[in-house]
């Protein structure tokens, strides 16, 4: 699990670029997919393979995207998980420690708020 000061750097980089215009979800979850082990974030289960008609549902945004579109394109703000776990991935202690820390980086950066 990564750290809080380690998310932060990886935000503070993150908000250095600029993504081109074509970027979107798709392509991000394209990279995470190849990036990452095809285990669950949150039980440690094997993953759908790519090609299911389940495979999108994979990719968990901690950070709701509508709420936080900021953090939209934030790969840490994707955690894999079983489509059977999307559903209930707040029970699970991994997503609820990244919410914590993605929640503190958010009111940090834009409510200049220390916590």
């Amino acid at each position: 699990m990564m750290t809080y000061d380690e998310l932060r750097a990886e935000w503070e980089e993150f908000n250095k670029i600029t993504l081109p215009k074509s970027y979107n979800e798709s392509k991000m979850f394209k990279e995470i997919w190849e990036s990452k082990q095809h285990i669950s974030e949150l039980s440690g289960k094997q993953l759908l393979p790519k090609g299911h008609f389940k495979h999108h549902w994979q990719f968990l945004h901690v950070l709701p995207k509508g709420t936080f579109p900021n953090f939209k394109y934030f790969k840490h703000n994707i955690l894999l998980g079983l489509p059977s776990e999307h559903e209930k991935q707040e029970q699970y202690e991994v997503f609820q420690e990244r919410r914590e820390i993605l929640n503190r980086i958010y009111y940090e950066v834009y409510y200049n708020k220390k916590f």
